[in-house]
């Protein structure tokens, strides 16, 4: 005679098989912890590097600098610029903040071009883009550079800008130059405290990561 399961033991192998299914879980959880933690250096390395665009510099028409980081930017737009692989350098005029307006301390942009200066590119070289009340962000910068392509020869321009910048970087000039023929190179500007292997342990790496990573799904909804 087949003894039919009664409703104590139906429970039972209920609770087993849940216990059995979380203890999987569990099991999974950890296992994905450990790796996570083994691989810690390369995945954080690998979210770094999702965000640097680095390509082969060839000879451009322009060097392009964007504003901010100007103790890193210029410098490294100043030596491009001395290895011949471009005539000029474009940079559209930023913002006055309101301690610029009190004389109080120079315009952003006026700090990069007096480094490029100290650095030997001639201040006829330096092209200073009037944009009216000065730009704010990258989108506006890459408007008043389109702007200034379109009344000059200019078909080929070098990016420079900072490391984790250049994805979203390029990502608005491809949309502002996306019925132009100029083509665009990205030149990375490292950081002095940080870079990619060990920003997670640097307090302002943390914070431009995390920031520029915000900004870079924010300029997506707005601006795509």
């Amino acid at each position: 005679m087949k003894v039919q399961p009664t409703a104590r033991n139906s429970v039972s192998l209920v609770k087993k098989h849940t216990l059995r299914n979380i203890l999987a879980a569990g099991a999974l959880l950890l296992s994905l912890v450990i790796l996570t933690f083994a691989f810690r250096s390369q995945i954080l390395t690998s979210i770094a590097n999702y965000l640097i665009i680095k390509d082969e510099l060839q000879p451009a028409d322009a060097i392009v600098l964007l504003n901010g980081d100007f103790d890193t930017r210029p410098f490294r737009a100043g030596e491009l610029y001395k290895q011949g692989l471009a005539p000029i350098i474009v940079v559209a005029r930023a913002e006055n903040t309101p301690v610029v307006d009190l004389d109080l301390i120079p315009n952003d942009t006026d700090v990069s071009v007096g480094v490029m200066e100290s650095l030997g590119v001639p201040r006829e070289k330096i092209i200073i883009l009037p944009v009216s009340g000065g730009t704010t962000s990258t989108f506006e910068e890459a408007a008043a550079v389109k702007q200034y392509t379109k009344s000059n020869s200019v078909h080929r321009i070098i990016l420079v800008t900072s490391a984790f910048h250049t994805r979203r970087a390029r990502w608005i000039f491809v949309k502002a130059f996306a019925s132009s023929p100029v083509s665009l190179e990205l030149a990375p500007v490292p950081y002095t405290d940080f870079d990619h292997t060990n920003w997670w342990k640097n307090e302002t790496g943390l914070i431009t990561l995390n920031n520029e990573y915000i900004k870079l799904i924010y300029y997506f909804f707005k601006y795509r």
